[in-house]
């Protein structure tokens, strides 16, 4: 018995076809949800902190008054969720988007601990905490994959507005 021994695989009808079918989501997308769940909880979880400790925070004079908690708790849980529907729905604008709210996010991070806590004595921790979460982010973020996925899923979605009749 001559020929392939293996079965052959089932192929496209042709190029255009699997093209234009979605793709699976790729790990550095999963992973970017991940991250962007977890963003979004933790401004749910210093929203509703702010409100639950409101009194407390007042009466003892906190750095950080308890309006400005509660209102970049739920920035940061809204921004969060529209993040992760747009990754969700791998809407084009999501690629640029994520790496911009989490390096903001970091900024905040790093000028209220700079400027509104007591010193610490976690600091190289927290350095090394930011510097991994910069890389698994850049890692996840301009990873060809989770690129073409971002940028190329919409396609399969919209209509061909400018071609030709056939």
């Amino acid at each position: 018995m001559e020929g392939n021994p293996l079965p052959a695989q089932p192929k496209a009808d042709s190029m255009e076809e699997s093209e234009s079918l979605p793709q699976r989501r790729p790990f550095g997308v999963t992973l970017l949800l991940w991250l962007v769940l977890s963003l979004s909880a933790w401004g749910l979880l210093r929203w509703s902190a702010a409100l639950s400790w409101w009194d407390v925070l007042n009466k003892f004079d906190a750095r950080l008054s308890p309006l400005y908690l509660s209102i970049t708790g739920a920035g940061w849980a809204v921004a969060g969720f529209v993040l992760l529907w747009s990754v969700w729905s791998a809407k084009r604008w999501a690629y640029p988007a994520l790496p911009i709210s989490i390096i903001l996010w970091l900024v905040e991070y790093w000028i209220e601990r700079i400027f509104f806590q007591t010193q610490r004595a976690n600091l190289p921790f927290t350095i090394l905490g930011s510097i991994v979460l910069l890389v698994v982010l850049l890692t996840g973020a301009l990873n060809r994959s989770t690129k073409k996925f971002l940028t190329k899923s919409e396609e399969h979605e919209q209509p061909e507005e400018h071609s030709a009749p056939t």
